[in-house]
C-alpha cells in the first residue's frame, strides 16, 4: 500500500546558493546588483506558498514489482522503494503566467527555484529512507541507463499516484517539477 507524505518547508526549501547557481549566477565572482538581488529574494519568497510538496512511496520485496524494469545496477537487492515527488502545479502555472506577460526573468528565477526545490525534496527523503533501511543503491530515475522514461507511467500507476501523471508515449511528467525514483535495499 502506498503512503503519502506532505513534507515540511525545511524538506523542500532550496539553498539560496543552489537556487542562484541554477538561475545562472556563477558564484561570488559574478556579483549580483541590488535590483537583481531584490528580485531573486522576491521570487524565492513568492515560491514558498506556491509549493504543494507531496511524496507518494512504497517499499516492497523485489519479487513484487511486476513488470516494472529494475536497473541492472540493483542486482542483489531484496527490497525496493518506489517514490514520486512533486512540488505541485502552482509553480508551473506561475512560470507560464510570467512567460505570457513577458516577465521572463521572473519565470527563469521561479523555474530555477522549482528545480532546486524538487531536488532538495528528493535529497531529504532519500536521507530519511537510508536511516530506515540502511544499505542501499543510488537513487535512480527512469530515463537513465537502460531504463526508459516510459517506466515513469508504470511506477506512477503502481503507486496509485493521482497527483503526478506521465505521458503514455514519452513518459514526461506533469507537473514538470516532479520526479519518479527508486532505491534498492540489500
Amino acid at each position: 500500500m502506498s503512503k503519502i507524505v506532505y513534507p515540511e518547508k525545511a524538506d523542500f526549501l532550496p539553498s539560496k546558493k543552489h537556487y542562484l547557481l541554477r538561475a545562472g549566477f556563477l558564484g561570488v565572482e559574478n556579483k549580483i546588483d541590488k535590483i537583481m538581488l531584490n528580485l531573486t529574494n522576491e521570487i524565492y519568497l513568492e515560491a514558498i506558498p506556491l509549493a504543494e510538496p507531496e511524496i507518494i512511496h512504497q517499499t516492497l520485496p523485489i519479487r513484487a514489482t511486476g513488470d516494472i524494469q529494475i536497473p541492472k545496477k540493483f542486482q542483489g537487492i531484496s527490497q525496493i522503494t518506489f517514490f514520486v515527488t512533486t512540488i505541485g502545479r502552482n509553480i508551473e502555472k506561475r512560470i507560464e503566467d510570467y512567460n505570457k506577460s513577458g516577465e521572463t526573468t521572473k519565470a527563469t528565477l521561479l523555474d530555477a527555484w522549482g528545480s532546486e526545490s524538487i531536488e532538495e525534496l528528493n535529497n531529504n527523503f532519500d536521507k530519511q529512507l537510508r536511516k530506515k533501511h540502511s544499505k542501499g543503491t543510488m537513487r535512480f530515475s527512469p530515463g537513465y541507463s537502460e531504463i526508459h522514461l516510459n517506466e515513469n507511467k508504470k511506477i506512477i500507476d503502481f503507486l496509485h499516484c493521482n497527483t503526478v501523471k506521465a505521458h503514455p508515449v514519452s513518459g514526461m511528467l506533469s507537473p514538470q517539477k516532479s520526479t519518479v525514483c527508486m532505491i534498492g535495499w540489500f
